[in-house]
């Protein structure tokens, strides 16, 4: 077999760092493989633009209607495609190339972010037209989810995958604190069109980014998980697999409940921002970015610690402490308070997701990334559902009410999760 340039890289590196290095230095250990560095960095461009069109979506359909009802629902629109679309992206990714799709994908949402922006600064923009936008954003993000997921496990060896994982979800959660409050201060000074089109440029760079990768192409699984070749055989080879491992089905179990319970709240920002504490957009901004503080702080924190034993009992801490912060937050009505407990849930969340991943794609094959990871992604969609169901019941009950009460529903279900199944705990 051909040797990849995974393992060139590895060749030329060198596979533990000196006692005597820095910790910085150790936890940047993943960089050194350049086809991970080209990935990192079509991370950094693609979540950039992520947030930049969350921070503007919302802030214009809020805007538009000032309903939480439609502004939860076309967050629902914008995620719901990872409930329908992410198996069959997964059998996909494993069956093309992922340099190519990564492409592709990046370039047609960018062509889509243009027309938007040239609908809201002709005055035509409808609420209708928000949806058909969420849905396709939709469409997208599912494939770049599956794809970038699929990727990291492919540019760097098995034993810094935890190194890996932490320093692309450091990427991602370092745009949180740039990318919400550049949005703001774009909307307040050149409209929020403006913001659509430096999407349509960051996505361009995702491409050309991507362009260099050399990446080689899953071997097919054989055997049990093979999937015989067609598509729904595939898509149940992947879930036989998940099934047939306890630990992973747990993981997947307890993640679902996460995205459901705790992730939606993020979606309400906006009526936190302009209901609770009486903030304009570029206020807004410093909400995310607080979040994407805390977030930046967890990762690079486990980046640094290194291949953490027990991460089960990390696992279980960190998902206390969300829901700890989701109690605080829901308690707080004043900026100071507010900007903490953000920042506390922005640490909690980006740690949780890291190792929960790290635990998952540890037990994957190579072959079978793109669909485990596809139904892994499922996830995003179990957030359009609580967002939805959010938007109902801040209708009803405002958003601080609800906010606490999700911190109180993922205390018990975690409690629940990690008393019943021990073996959770162990891994």
């Amino acid at each position: 077999m051909a040797q990849t340039q995974n393992e060139r890289d590895a060749e030329d590196a060198t596979e533990v760092a000196p006692p005597a290095a820095p910790r910085w230095q150790q936890a940047l250990g993943s960089l050194r493989y350049r086809d991970y560095r080209l990935v990192w960095m079509t991370s950094i461009l693609s979540s950039g633009a992520r947030w930049i069109q969350q921070i503007s979506l919302g802030w214009l359909a809020f805007d538009l209607t000032g309903s939480p009802v439609l502004l939860g629902s076309i967050i629902f629109v914008y995620q719901a495609p990872s409930v329908v679309l992410s198996p069959l992206v997964g059998v996909l990714v494993d069956r093309v190339d992922r340099r190519q799709l990564l492409i592709v994908s990046q370039l047609a949402m960018a062509v889509m972010a243009v027309l938007l922006a040239v609908d809201i600064a002709l005055g035509y923009v409808e609420t209708w037209h928000l949806y058909v936008f969420a849905a396709i954003s939709g469409v997208e993000s599912t494939i770049i989810h599956v794809v970038r997921q699929a990727l990291i496990p492919s540019v760097v060896p098995r034993e810094a995958l935890m190194n890996a994982i932490a320093l692309n979800s450091a990427a991602l959660t370092s745009t949180r604190i740039f990318g919400p409050a550049l949005a703001g201060l774009l909307i307040v000074a050149l409209g929020v069109e403006g913001n659509f089109i430096l999407q349509a440029v960051l996505l361009t760079g995702v491409a050309i980014a991507a362009f260099p990768l050399r990446i080689t192409p899953p071997e097919r699984e054989s055997g049990e998980h093979a999937g015989g070749g067609g598509l729904w055989q595939e898509i149940a080879a992947g879930l036989r697999f998940i099934w047939g491992i306890g630990t992973l089905r747990v993981l997947f179990i307890v993640q679902f409940i996460m995205m459901f319970v705790a992730m939606p709240f993020s979606n309400f920002l906006p009526v936190w921002a302009a209901d609770v504490l009486a903030l304009d957009a570029d206020g807004l901004g410093i909400l995310y970015s607080a979040a994407g503080i805390g977030a930046l702080i967890g990762t690079m924190t486990l980046a640094t610690a290194g291949n953490v034993q027990r991460k089960g009992l990390l696992l279980f801490a960190v998902s206390v402490g969300m829901a700890l912060a989701l109690l605080g937050l829901g308690a707080s009505s004043v900026l100071p308070a507010s900007l903490v407990f953000l920042a506390l849930l922005g640490a909690m969340q980006s740690v949780f997701f890291a190792v929960n991943m790290t635990l998952v794609q540890s037990r994957v094959p190579d072959g079978l990334q793109g669909r485990v990871m596809s139904i892994y992604n499922v996830g995003h969609g179990m957030i359009a559902m609580g967002t939805l169901t959010m938007g109902f019941l801040v209708a009803g009950w405002g958003v601080q009410t609800i906010v606490a009460g999700m911190g109180m529903i993922v205390i018990a279900l975690v409690v629940v999760c990690f008393v019943s199944v021990p073996s959770l705990r162990r891994v």
